[in-house]
């Protein structure tokens, strides 16, 4: 464009800039799969920050090299500018690896997630270009709008230039908190229908017969909110999508918001045309409105993550030698019909959740489908709560499954009675091992091909099946597997109950059977490395008055203020000191600390569980001061903490939340040969549990 000698040129010129643009969603993209995923909000805040950053500069910086060299010098100025910097974020970014690829595995590519699998993807985008078109078609509007309050028309484009930069300082500052906001609530959607709701009521009162210096809230408001649109737009569809697949989901919403972005200032001039200016004010902030009320529908769909990022810790990759292996097998599974995964698989629904006769009127309506051939199953699940990938089979109940906490028998049993009178097993048990071998190149291989189902749930999680009919895969897998021993990560009871079944069906005179085996999901850490969360306690028989004043006589009693958002970061605070719970109530909210070093132990509790601050919550808490007994209905689990205080706001009682346990602890108590206390701990993501079923009275 520097060069350019007549009009058509100049926009051959900006065609050619915009065709080779997108350097704003691939600056997205990229730190959006950068870092972990708990702090991906807090990485595109930081980059839509710098691009406010240069929004507020470029215009400054531009006036200076025009006065002083002329617009055909900038241009070549900002080329050079452009090009150096290409150059060295060429050379010093560096993209991640696809962690659950293998390069060297044949087959066709692996298959492209569409972006319309994407929650609410039709009404985010409509309300995406809703309030682009508001805030970019006030831009003429405003500067005419300006005009018409200010006297001394010769100062009019200087105020404007200020109104302009006081919004982007807003923006840059306001990317920041929108971004670390969006990695505390993950509820990128909500976030983003209160900041167009913001902008377009800034922009509303911005027709007001104010003077222009009276104008700057309403702008800093609107800057402010403006820094959180694209940023929480772009984080919601870089959630759903696989690593691979994140720029192209990301560049797609930023398309719904170039829409909004060409659409606005091309029609604000036949607006200032023919409504008067405060009228054509009014129609952006009413666009922009419209914008946010379209981001309700999917702003209430969002589901609170099971975990915040406080509560989870890195587990490290199982490294202990195998004593023997796993026995695993193809099995022929009961899979939910393709259309019928809509209405079932979304909601995580499954048949033994309302009666024990709903698999078979599943079987029988055809809302489930029989595999014709025993087969493995690859199994991938990517979204906001963490990537999950492993091999799927009938793992008998002989093998070196290693648990690492207790189970309450009552509980085992009830699965039991549940599986004898569903007649088929319970979701499958979450099983890790030290892998990196041909199980992983067969994973990796499959899941470049076509999957058999596919559903995307209602949280967010894009759930993907394989089958592995291939002879040569499945002993290539057994055989692999046959060597390593793997640790129990989730299903400690449905395990108990299995072998509990097995015990029945034994005594009854059966021999051999298909009650031998359980599914299971066998995970490689090392490609798919598993999270380990708290299990919070719900004590719904528990009087608050009564527990809080047993407790001042052991613990430190402080009463905490705000939600749960405040409640959790003080808790991990103090946990790193002392043993530390929030107790909260129907009302309020307690954090209890500093037991004492003389606090008395039950002589049962091994010394390799005593400082563990689960065992001074049931030793000393629920068991010494508050007389309640640990069985069912007694004690309820909730591995989130949104989940436990809403029940206890609802139905009255306690919650106690939890930190997580440490790897120190893991390594602690099986370097002691002992347990932790049942429902200890909560490993995850968590395989969908209706998915694939196994029948015990078929192999």
């Amino acid at each position: 464009m520097a060069t350019a000698a007549t009009p058509l040129a100049l926009v051959a010129g900006r065609l050619l800039q915009g065709a080779f643009g997108g350097v704003v969603e691939a600056a997205a993209a990229f730190a959006g799969s950068t870092g972990s995923a708990a702090k991906r909000g807090s990485s595109l805040g930081k980059s839509f920050s710098a691009t406010a950053a240069g929004a507020l500069a470029g215009p400054i910086a531009g006036g200076l090299f025009v006065n002083s060299g002329g617009l055909p010098q900038l241009m070549l100025v900002i080329a050079g500018a452009a090009v150096a910097l290409a150059i060295s974020c060429a050379v010093g970014l560096h993209e991640p690896d696809d962690p659950g690829t293998d390069d060297g595995a044949p087959g066709k590519d692996r298959t492209r997630s569409s972006v319309m699998r994407v929650p609410g993807v039709v009404p985010l985008a409509l309300a995406a270009a809703g309030a682009y078109f508001g805030v970019y078609g006030l831009i003429p509007v405003f500067a005419e709008h300006v005009r018409a309050i200010v006297p001394e028309p010769g100062s009019a484009g200087l105020r404007v230039g200020v109104l302009h930069s006081v919004m982007w300082g807003a923006s840059l500052i306001g990317s920041f908190w929108w971004g670390k906001h969006n990695d505390r609530a993950q509820r990128p959607v909500r976030a983003f229908a209160l900041a167009a709701a913001g902008c377009a009521a800034s922009i509303a009162a911005l027709a007001l017969p104010l003077e222009p210096v009276a104008l700057i809230p309403f702008r800093l408001v609107q800057g402010f909110c403006f820094a959180a649109l694209a940023q929480s737009l772009f984080l919601h569809f870089g959630n759903h999508a696989r690593a691979e697949s994140r720029s192209a989901f990301v560049s797609t919403a930023n398309s719904y918001l170039l829409v909004g972005q060409s659409a606005g200032p091309l029609l604000a001039g036949p607006a200032v045309g023919t409504l008067p200016v405060a009228g054509a004010v009014l129609l952006m902030a009413a666009v922009c409105g419209a914008g946010a009320i379209l981001a309700l529908g999917p702003a209430r769909a969002e589901h609170d993550r099971p975990e915040t990022p406080e509560e989870t810790v890195p587990l490290p990759t199982a490294t202990e030698p195998a004593r023997s292996g796993v026995s695993v097998a193809p099995f022929t599974g009961w899979r939910i019909a393709d259309h019928q995964l809509g209405a079932v698989a979304t909601r995580y629904a499954t048949p033994w959740e309302r009666s024990t006769d709903t698999f078979l009127r599943w079987q029988r309506t055809g809302v489930l489908v029989r595999d014709q051939q025993p087969a493995l199953y690859a199994y991938e699940q990517v979204g906001p709560h963490g990537t999950l990938r492993g091999v799927l089979g009938a793992v008998h109940l002989d093998s070196a499954l290693l648990p690492h906490e207790d189970i309450i028998p009552e509980r085992a049993g009830g699965i039991a009675d549940l599986m004898h009178d569903c007649g088929m097993n319970l979701d499958p048990l979450l099983l890790g091992y030290s892998g990196g071998g041909r199980t992983s190149s067969w994973l990796a291989r499959t899941t470049r091909t076509a999957p058999l189902a596919e559903v995307l749930a209602n949280d967010g999680q894009l759930h993907r099946l394989w089958r592995i009919a291939d002879p040569g895969a499945q002993e290539e897998i057994a055989e692999e597997l046959a060597s390593r021993a793997a640790f129990i990560a989730d299903g400690h009871h449905r395990h108990a109950a299995a072998r509990q079944l097995r015990r029945e069906y034994y005594a009854a005179g059966d021999g051999p059977g298909p009650w031998d085996c359980i599914p299971g999901l066998l995970v490689d850490t090392g490609h798919s490395p598993l999270r380990l969360g708290p299990v919070h306690r719900v004590l719904p028989c528990a009087d608050p008055h009564t527990a809080l004043q047993a407790a001042s006589t052991r613990f430190r009693v402080q009463a905490l203020r705000g939600d749960l958002r405040a409640w959790l970061p003080a808790l991990k605070e103090s946990a790193r000191h002392t043993p530390a719970y929030v107790v909260v109530t129907q009302s309020q909210a307690f954090l209890l600390t500093s037991p004492g070093p003389h606090h008395p132990h039950a002589t049962d509790v091994p010394p390799a569980l005593r400082r563990l601050h689960l065992s001074i919550l049931h030793d000393l808490l629920i068991d010494k001061l508050w007389r309640i007994p640990d069985l069912p209905g007694q004690v309820l689990y909730e591995t989130s903490a949104a989940s436990a205080v809403r029940r206890v706001q609802q139905r009255g009682g306690l919650a106690v939340l939890l930190t997580p346990l440490t790897y120190e602890d893991l390594r602690n108590a099986a370097a002691a040969g002992v347990r932790l206390p049942g429902k200890s701990t909560s490993f995850g993501p968590k395989p969908h549990p209706g998915l694939i079923f196994r029948s015990i009275g078929e192999p």
